[in-house]
């Protein structure tokens, strides 16, 4: 199973469809999520029938503010369990029992909301004990670096996020192909690039998905960049899912160097997520090892097959 999200204005542009379009067409997701849409219902049900979903929803305009929707195909068994004008919680039912929640979030744009914002992500934290995973635009910031502009986010808010995260026992799902989702003012002086959309998950969800892969996928329509979620159940990749250390790497100067960088990379309040990132990254160092390791011995063969070959003028006979 697989997830879109895209924050973006304006369904009613042909442009914006049309590169929406090419988004569920290339990337076929299973669950779409569309937020700060500014659209109407029609437009909505005419995108579920263009785009083959079994069934929307979607949360009323209120004013200025953008519409939240979700759809979703066949496949997926869900049903929506709670839902404000800043998010839709999903529940997913497996073998006929709930097996784990998903919240669709956006977060207030007022920096004079902040509290309400991170007040209502611990809400929802405790409103399930089942795995659950929270992404979207958060409209915060995690880190100092997750802002590159000539105006530094204050640090309170971003300690302010980092705490809320840490009582609701979130840690973050790392993000590929790119550093930041969103940007303005690009080409001008007062150009800035922000991280605001992200995932995190609770302990027990990693548990479930350890091998889920999060990416932003680069869009010249929108300020915001979509994230696309690739869902993988340990159940069905058990056998893939195997890592063993080789004690050759200690061998080579630079593993120790390359995991103690891998390791302070991974920012995450939570050892699982933290170790199945670490592991990962020494699986693909270690096949990267080994490919050398092989080239190195075929060098080798060719060297002494070539000294074999020759012959000597002072041989001995």
């Amino acid at each position: 199973m697989n997830f879109l999200g895209w924050n973006y204005r304006g369904l009613e542009n042909s442009r914006t469809v049309r590169a929406l379009n090419d988004l569920v067409r290339d990337r076929n997701p299973d669950i779409l999520f569309l937020s700060e849409t500014i659209s109407v219902a029609n437009i909505i049900e005419k995108l579920r029938v263009k785009f083959k979903y079994v069934q929307c929803f979607s949360i009323d305009r209120v004013g200025r503010s953008g519409v939240l929707t979700v759809f979703w195909r066949s496949i997926v068994d869900v049903f929506i369990d709670s839902y404000s004008q800043n998010h839709i919680d999903l529940v997913f039912n497996e073998n006929g029992a709930t097996s784990w929640s998903l919240t669709l979030y956006y977060g207030f744009l007022e920096r004079t909301r902040r509290r309400e914002a991170w007040d209502m992500i611990c809400r929802l934290s405790k409103a399930s004990s089942l795995p659950w995973c929270i992404l979207g635009d958060f409209n915060d910031l995690l880190y100092s670096s997750d802002n590159q502009g000539i105006h530094p986010h204050p640090g309170s808010l971003i300690e302010g996020f980092r705490k809320a995260l840490e009582e609701s026992m979130l840690s973050e799902i790392d993000l590929e192909g790119g550093l930041f989702t969103w940007e303005e003012g690009k080409g001008s002086n007062d150009w800035v690039q922000e991280r605001l959309d992200r995932v995190f998950a609770t302990r027990e969800w990693w548990l479930k998905f350890p091998l889920c892969k999060l990416s932003v996928i680069t869009d010249p329509v929108s300020d915001h960049e979509p994230i696309f979620m690739e869902f993988t159940e340990t159940t069905i990749t058990k056998r893939k899912f195997r890592f063993k250390f080789e004690n050759t790497w200690l061998k080579e100067p630079s593993f120790i160097r390359d995991v103690t960088d891998q390791w302070e990379k991974v920012h995450c309040s939570n050892l699982i997520p933290k170790l199945i990132s670490v592991s990962k990254y020494m699986g693909k160092w270690g096949r990267n090892f080994f490919n050398k390791f092989k080239e190195k011995v075929r060098r080798q063969k060719e060297i002494l097959d070539d000294l074999k070959n020759k012959s000597y003028d002072n041989s001995v006979r």
